[in-house]
């Protein structure tokens, strides 16, 4: 547990935002108790600008969000013994709407609906993967988004939860668990376009049966449409999704060392 809050602590120091944060605080210790210059704010203003466009959200976030095609329901063969894993992504907790539950995240409430529609088109079962943030008492995640597929329609018996895992590795490990004495033969794994990559290398790696995985993206963040001046203003969005991206691809290059 201490190694996982050391490696989310450095990590929110090297992505963005905190990254702005490690780059002024480097140039000041480069320069000291010299006046700070106007070349080193006016390159801090330029580097926060690009992490803040679409164009450059595009260049981040397009290699992985298109790594995978959206699923087609009509090709999918209802005859294999199948499951529905959905990965958590994120809680909003005690919010006014819902002060003991909290609410879902935009990107985990869209992950939860990609799911709910591979169900009802094939009503394969769902296991849903998701714990608490550590050293909190909040409720589980999966405890949450089983609540919204509940209130969905689901059958609460067609949801296995997984309400323990805090990162994409532990996703796989409990999951890997819970499937154990299931007969299954094919795994959907439904997550953020632009987590797949990453949770798909990590669940091909760790998960023991020799079941299908079948990456299913949700929750785009980028548009397809064509280059236009508005891509080159700053925008939160933009800065969330590069933020995001980075985030992915330093999480590949940890899975890969460490794995």
């Amino acid at each position: 547990m201490k190694m996982l809050w050391i490696r989310k602590i450095v990590q929110s120091f090297i992505e963005l935002p905190g990254l702005f944060i490690t780059i002024i605080f480097l140039f000041n210790f480069k320069i000291r108790k010299e006046k700070i210059s106007r070349r080193i704010i006016i390159i801090t203003a330029l580097i926060i600008y690009l992490f803040s466009i679409q164009i450059t959200s595009r260049i981040l976030v397009y290699p992985l969000e298109n790594s995978y095609s959206p699923i087609k329901f009509d090709n999918i063969d209802l005859s294999i013994p199948s499951i529905i894993v959905i990965l958590g992504g994120g809680v909003i907790p005690k919010t006014p709407n819902s002060p003991i539950m909290g609410e879902l995240s935009d990107q985990t409430f869209k992950r939860i609906f990609m799911g709910y529609e591979i169900h009802k088109y094939t009503n394969f079962p769902i296991i849903i993967s998701g714990g608490r943030p550590p050293n909190t008492n909040y409720i589980p995640e999966a405890l949450i988004m089983r609540e919204y597929l509940v209130r969905l329609g689901i059958t609460a018996s067609d949801i296995f939860i997984e309400p323990d895992s805090q990162t994409t590795e532990e996703n796989a490990k409990y999951v890997n668990s819970l499937i154990d004495n299931m007969k299954i033969s094919r795994i959907f794994l439904v997550t953020s376009a632009i987590h797949l990559p990453r949770s798909y290398k990590i669940f091909h790696t760790l998960i023991d049966k020799s079941a299908e995985i079948i990456p299913v993206p949700s929750n785009y963040l980028i548009t397809r449409d064509k280059i236009t001046w508005i891509d080159f203003k700053p925008d939160i969005d933009a800065l969330r999704a590069n933020s995001m991206a980075i985030h992915e691809y330093l999480g590949m290059i940890y899975f890969s060392i460490f794995k």
